[in-house]
């Protein structure tokens, strides 16, 4: 994989990624609301792209589980999406899923990016790594959590992407 810079010349992403990601946001690196646009998602891709140069015939999913630093994949499910882990994890942070690696944003983002790197790439989004995708956008969208209808308007573009991909 040669070096570029999908967001300065976003000639060099995937077509695939060029036809689905059609709304600015997806390539403004500058924009915190965006998925590459705060450090944990811009670090996110860059991340993605060391580990698969590595990694080169493995699925998503072990990315994810590499993320998760082990922990069963299943465990990021629903669950984290619920009025209660929501509540817990913006209360008690200490309390949350993963909470001695990541806070619940920096989870969701680096998975929310590191899934949407696949598609800048690669062209696509494993299927297997599809329903992680959506626990992060899921709760991304909880009303305790998301900023702004901007915010909204992003993680549902995500979302529909996501679906398509």
């Amino acid at each position: 994989m040669r070096d570029r810079d999908p967001f300065n010349e976003p000639e060099t992403a995937h077509p695939r990624a060029r036809e689905l990601m059609t709304e600015a946001f997806f390539w403004d690196c500058a924009d915190e609301d965006a998925p590459f646009g705060s450090d944990e998602g811009h670090d996110a891709y860059y991340e993605f792209r060391r580990w698969r140069r590595r990694n080169k015939p493995k699925p998503l999913t072990d990315c994810l589980a590499w993320i998760m630093r082990g922990v069963d994949l299943k465990s990021y499910n629903d669950d984290l999406c619920s009025d209660e882990a929501v509540a817990r994890a913006l209360e008690k942070p200490a309390e949350a899923f993963l909470a001695g690696a990541y806070d619940m944003f920096t989870l969701d983002a680096t998975v929310i990016a590191t899934s949407l790197g696949q598609l800048l790439d690669e062209g696509r989004i494993d299927a297997a790594a599809k329903p992680y995708v959506r626990v992060a956008i899921r709760r991304q969208l909880h009303p305790r959590v998301v900023t702004s209808e901007r915010r909204r308007e992003i993680l549902r573009a995500i979302h529909r992407i996501v679906d398509a991909a």
